[in-house]
């Protein structure tokens, strides 16, 4: 097998992803899990926009965390699934990647099953759109 050797460009591109970007979902993908995260889930003692903002802010954080853990060529499939895995694949990525974000991301206002819930579906609607044919916006909470 011959080497692999990157060109200028690509070497670039690395050090942009790791040193540049900090996200991978846009504002609006992040308002649209948002929206569907609200609508599966009820956070205790504040009122409904309060709620949302929370949730905003906890997607941006799995997001700036997912961009750490997996390599872009992964994530950017959430983007364009065109050539995306398999359902399988999802699970076990959604499977080994869930306590690392677990660990990660502490909402002390929640208990730690409401977190879970939480962090599970948004991960679950993130890691499912790099599925082969599948669009973060068409994705409905289960």
């Amino acid at each position: 097998m011959a080497d692999i050797v990157l060109t200028k460009n690509q070497l670039e591109q690395i050090n942009e992803d790791m040193n540049v970007h900090e996200k991978m979902l846009s504002d609006e993908e992040t308002n649209a899990l948002a929206q569907k995260v609200n609508k599966a889930i009820n956070l205790p003692l504040i009122g409904e926009e309060k709620e949302f903002i929370v949730f905003v802010k906890v997607i941006k954080w799995i997001d700036q965390k997912l961009y750490g853990l997996l390599p872009n060529e992964y994530y950017r499939l959430v983007k364009d699934s065109t050539n995306g895995i398999s359902k399988e694949e999802a699970a076990v990525i959604e499977e080994r990647i869930t306590p690392l974000i677990n660990k990660a991301v502490n909402i002390p206002v929640l208990t730690e099953n409401q977190e879970a819930k939480l962090i599970g579906l948004v991960l679950g609607l993130i890691i499912n759109a790099m599925v082969k044919g599948f669009k973060l916006e068409e994705l409905a909470v289960q």
